[in-house]
């Protein structure tokens, strides 16, 4: 029954750990890498509830853990060195960031030993797609919104490469985070020289929500996987956002004017999207028709609560909520209540989409356009 619990692999492993264990000596000069490690994640964030019944088995088994925390943050503006403004944004508007949050006393098993140092001394460390969109060197501010709409100016204490810092477009000590308002831990990370089923066994006892996720370093990479946002923002364009109720908002009227367009599909009608979503998305449903798929699309549901470009948030914003693909025009809800065959997926897969269906909390009416090399392979053929 356990075993149900193992699903593929999260690309962003990582690992600290109790710094009160007893043999703490021994690994501080240690990596993550050099250690056996499970993530456990669900949909969203953790529970309280499952936070504390991880640290109850990790008491009982005499391990160690870490949690990860995440959240969107919005940018106000960017300031040099020398304070001169740099980035401003529209009145009401805001840039978004990725921001993820780790404890100080255990950075050093994450990062290399000056980006460490930056997130201790209360830095920010960024990635080098962030940082080259927003123009930012080492020395120069971000200033985020926290707490009560306060905006907290921070230093960038490193630019690192994107895959080194986990996709993320920042990262924070946990003290600094809470300042931002992220109190929402997405991963909890458990750490041993050697994990063996007696781990699972303990994890099975006390965790009582079963819909929580188990993933090992060895597990394939999901087949569905998604851009993150960095990459979405290089390939579909950035833009402000002004909040309207918390899970919808408004996209910035220069980049909505430029990027989303109507047009006629084929099956669908007319669809609202990504001007780049139609060359892949006419070629998904132009295969469909050949193959004579196309009753297998639901147009009952698609008009009704299906769609494209929707300018909204994953979650609420005080849950820290992430910005919706759809916001972005470059994802496509078809069959909202009656999912969809197999090789309707393949298909769609085939021409760029990764399908929800088979993510950690499964969103089976979604494709969500990650790869524009497929389309134009299939075009030039």
């Amino acid at each position: 029954m356990f075993y149900a619990l193992l699903t593929s692999m999260i690309l962003n492993f990582s690992i600290s750990p109790d710094m009160n264990h007893e043999n703490e000596n021994h690994y501080t000069k240690n990596k993550i890498d050099n250690y056996d490690i499970i993530t456990i994640s669900q949909s969203g964030s953790l529970f309280y509830s499952v936070t504390n019944q991880i640290l109850e088995s990790v008491n009982n088994l005499n391990t160690n853990v870490t949690f990860i925390g995440r959240a969107n943050v919005g940018l106000e503006s960017t300031t040099f060195a020398n304070n001169e403004i740099n980035l401003t944004t529209l009145d009401n508007f805001l840039y978004n960031l990725s921001i993820k949050t780790i404890e100080s006393s255990v950075v050093d098993y994450f990062y290399d030993e000056e980006s460490a140092q930056a997130i201790r001394d209360n830095k920010i460390v960024i990635s080098e797609l962030t940082a080259s969109r927003y123009e930012l060197n080492v020395g120069d501010y971000v200033n985020l919104v926290g707490l009560n709409s306060e905006i907290i100016p921070i230093e960038v204490g490193k630019v690192i490469k994107d895959s080194k810092i986990g996709w993320f477009e920042g990262v924070v000590n946990k003290e600094l985070g809470f300042k931002l308002g992220i109190y929402r831990n997405i991963q909890a990370i458990i750490w041993d020289s050697h994990i063996n089923e007696n781990f699972l066994i303990e994890l099975h006892k006390n965790i009582n929500y079963r819909k929580v996720k188990l993933t090992f370093r060895e597990n394939r990479v999901n087949k569905n996987w998604v851009l993150p946002t960095a990459l979405v923002k290089e390939m579909f364009g950035d833009f402000q956002i002004k909040e309207r109720d918390g899970v919808w908002i408004t996209t910035e009227p220069e980049w909505r004017e430029e990027n989303i367009q109507n047009k006629r599909m084929p099956i669908l009608g007319i669809t609202r999207c990504h001007r780049l979503m139609w060359e892949p998305l006419e070629g998904a449903l132009n295969q469909i028709l050949e193959e004579g798929l196309e009753k297998y699309l639901s147009i009952e549901e698609w008009r009704s609560s299906g769609g494209c470009y929707a300018p909204r948030r994953i979650n609420r914003f005080e849950a820290g909520g992430s910005i919706s693909r759809h916001a972005w025009g470059i994802a496509i809800d078809i069959n909202t209540k009656s999912g969809y065959p197999p090789r309707v997926v393949e298909i769609f897969n085939d021409w760029g989409f990764a399908w929800g269906g088979t993510w950690t909390s499964p969103d089976e009416m979604h494709f969500e356009l990650r790869d524009l090399s497929a389309s134009v392979s299939k075009t030039s053929s």
